[in-house]
């Protein structure tokens, strides 16, 4: 039994320490639901992002491939979001952080 208190109380107490120092941000929304224009719908947004790269889950759907490393991998991200960026912007859509 002392055992058992000798390991739950370290985890109580860091979730509680956790828990205090700010709420988790339990909201947190897929890369392509942070552009908007004025007047659009989801289904518009959702078609416009699919034709600029995105993902149908609104993610960027860029994946690593076999091989790849991690230096590619975010290189290769880096210029997809930024074709998705560029094609967005064009369209009338502006990035919106929250």
């Amino acid at each position: 039994m002392k055992k058992f208190a000798v390991i739950l109380l370290p985890l109580l107490v860091s979730g509680c320490l956790l828990e205090s120092v700010g709420p988790i941000d339990r909201s947190i929304k897929p890369y392509g639901a942070h552009w908007v224009k004025a007047g659009m719908t989801n289904e518009q947004r959702l078609t416009d992002w699919t034709r600029c790269g995105g993902a149908e889950n609104l993610s960027d759907g860029y994946e690593k491939q076999s091989g790849q490393s991690n230096s590619e991998f975010f290189d290769g991200l880096r210029l997809h979001r930024t074709k998705i960026r560029t094609c967005m912007d064009s369209k009338g859509y502006v990035w919106i952080e929250r």
